[in-house]
């Protein structure tokens, strides 16, 4: 499995791919964090908001880095399609997780206000949590669920866009909600378990498509 998941990061690095969700993620955190940000954990309100949709993105790619043929010829070398898509949930997770530690450590470094040990760890568990829910969303609709990118990236899209109206009523709600009320132990755990029921789900649906 390891040398699975690094084939595959390699292969994602290699196409260049993650770029985009990169310099997206990158210019959006530079322009939030120019000032001051507010209170410490208020301040990661607005990074968790970005990394949820940078989260689903970076799984998308991974999942469509392989052309059909070559994620066939993956399969046979791997021996069996759920081993590939367990690969490839890892993968997008290790991904989402350095994003995830960049998104802490940056207003740690830029906020004039000084971070304790428990906020910056809080602040890692909800960024954290909230790219894993984006990864479940972004894994549930990639290949193989949905072979078409176009739909993958429409559905996605959709489902990352109505989880901001809906607010608490979401998992991911939650998790803001919970930066607000400087409450974040219970919600997000909650949230996280959420996060990793949809990614392993994602891996169950993918392997019963096929």
């Amino acid at each position: 499995m390891i040398s699975l998941v690094r084939y595959l990061a390699a292969d994602v690095l290699r196409g260049q791919r993650y770029l985009a969700p990169l310099l997206v993620f990158l210019g959006v955190l530079g322009m939030l964090f120019a000032y001051d940000p507010g209170p410490q954990l208020a301040a990661f309100s607005g990074s968790s908001a970005l990394i949820y949709p940078i989260g689903a993105w970076l799984a998308v790619v991974v999942a469509t880095s392989e052309d059909v043929v070559r994620r066939e010829v993956t399969v046979v070398s791997a021996g069996a399609w759920s081993r590939v898509l367990t690969a490839v949930a890892l993968t997008a997770v290790l991904f989402g997780l350095a994003f995830a530690v960049v998104a802490t450590v940056w207003p740690v470094v830029a906020s004039p206000r000084p971070y304790t040990v428990l906020q910056f760890l809080a602040g890692l568990g909800v960024h954290s949590v909230s790219v894993l829910l984006g990864v479940g969303v972004g894994l549930m609709f990639a290949r193989p669920v949905l072979d078409s990118i176009g739909r993958t990236v429409l559905v996605v899209f959709t489902v990352v866009v109505m989880t901001y109206p809906l607010g608490r009523y979401t998992p991911f709600g939650w998790v803001l909600d919970a930066l607000g009320d400087n409450q974040v132990t219970l919600p997000v755990l909650w949230a996280g378990v959420i996060g990793f029921a949809l990614v392993a789900g994602a891996v169950v649906v993918g392997a019963r498509r096929v």
